[in-house]
């Protein structure tokens, strides 16, 4: 898009130069025509009527250029490219000094300055910072339509982790807008602009390093639209990254330890666990292995919202997000393959809001990109994308970062 936006700009300064140098020319030709009249021996009064026809035919010309400028109705009209080409042609053609441009035509010499150096400014031609590119608009459209729940802050963070810049005012700008078309014709599939935004939650627990606060809880979702199967399902509170998403054969202590058993030697021990004050995570099962992986247990006050906030919107996330988008969960080994795709898809392809728009595994693993500066608006070729057929989600991210 650049190279063409430079090949049309550079186009309509060679439009200008080319009217000013006509208009010279017809000036000089007008100049010697007018010579050569007054020296001929003719009759003054055909002389007369030939200088006057001239005269009306600038004046003319004057009255039309004044008559545009009085139906703006503008204090700073703007002026067509097609008007400032008459302009610049009858400026050069009758000889207008510049100084006297705004008693005879009423533009200001300032603006008249500002046309003519814009012939050979190069500056102009770069694509403003604040001009939303075709591709861009389509990838949003493609995102929107991959995660129709995402709101425009978090469809925003998406492009800002493929190395592009676009802030959330700008995407609600491009859903409102028609749909936009592909260079080849063909129309991008319908979206529709995700209305909700998810809430920051409150930190109220800090956590300053990863695997420093866990917290674990526990929900219920029915396979066949019909029988309970819990689901446990552990979190890292600096980094948000979901160490653990693991359907029960049954909610108790022995299924739930060997859980949580296997996501500390998969990611290392934590120093602190966080849950609910539910029987489970109160008994003398939970606290032994605790103890024997030198765990501190804390936990949330019992009633009060927001006690466990962090687990309680992975579990959202979970169910609404990703679960909800399933028709059935047709058993346990079906809601085991749903489980570790979720756990992919939160960690390496979504951005998180509270991260600021960078993925979990970004920050537990300290490699966080870097921020695209405003004048990004060039598609990277590099983009990697992975639909989750089962819930029919799309992912993007550089191939980099894979």
């Amino acid at each position: 898009m650049g190279k063409n936006f430079d090949i049309i700009t550079s186009a309509v300064a060679l439009i200008i130069k080319a009217v000013i140098m006509a208009g010279r020319f017809s000036g000089t030709v007008r100049k010697r025509s007018l010579k050569r009249l007054a020296a001929m021996d003719i009759d003054e009064k055909d002389k007369e009527n030939l200088f006057l026809k001239d005269k009306v035919y600038q004046l003319e010309t004057q009255v039309s250029i004044l008559q545009k400028r009085v139906r703006k109705h503008q204090k700073k009209p703007r002026y067509t490219l097609r008007e400032r080409l008459f302009i610049l042609w009858h400026i050069e053609t009758f000889g207008i000094a510049r100084r006297k441009v705004t008693e005879h035509l009423g533009v200001s010499r300032s603006t008249l300055y500002r046309w003519l150096h814009q012939i050979d400014d190069t500056s102009h031609t770069r694509i403003p910072a604040n001009k939303t590119p075709l591709d861009i608009a389509i990838l949003i459209w493609e995102i929107t339509r991959a995660n129709i729940d995402w709101g425009r802050f978090r469809i925003a963070n998406q492009p800002a982790l493929l190395n592009v810049f676009i802030s959330a005012s700008t995407v609600r700008n491009i859903l409102n807008r028609p749909k936009p078309r592909k260079p080849d014709g063909f129309p991008v599939a319908s979206a529709a602009s995700a209305k909700t935004e998810e809430k920051i939650e409150s930190r109220s627990i800090p956590a300053w390093y990863p695997n420093h606060v866990w917290s674990v809880d526990t929900t219920m979702v029915l396979f066949w639209g019909l029988w309970p199967i819990h689901i446990f399902v552990v979190i890292d509170h600096f980094s948000r990254k979901v160490m653990s998403v693991t359907p029960l054969e049954g909610r108790n202590a022995g299924w739930i330890n060997n859980a949580l058993e296997c996501a500390i030697e998969r990611h290392g021990s934590p120093k602190h666990i966080i849950s609910d004050q539910g029987s489970v995570f109160t008994g003398d099962v939970f606290a032994e292995l605790l103890d024997s992986w030198n765990i501190k247990p804390r936990l949330g006050a019992v009633g009060k919202h927001g006690s466990i906030a962090v687990t309680e919107r992975v579990i959202k996330t979970l169910k609404y997000e990703w679960l909800k988008r399933v028709s059935f969960i047709r058993g346990f080994d079906h809601l085991v393959t749903l489980c570790e795709e979720f756990e992919d898809w939160y960690n390496t392809w979504r951005p998180h809001m509270t991260l600021d728009g960078f993925r979990p595994d970004d920050v537990y693993c300290d490699r966080k990109p870097k921020k695209p500066q405003r004048d990004s608006k060039t598609v990277p070729r590099n983009i990697q994308q992975r639909l989750f057929r089962e819930t029919r989600v799309t992912g993007y991210r550089l191939k980099s970062v894979a």
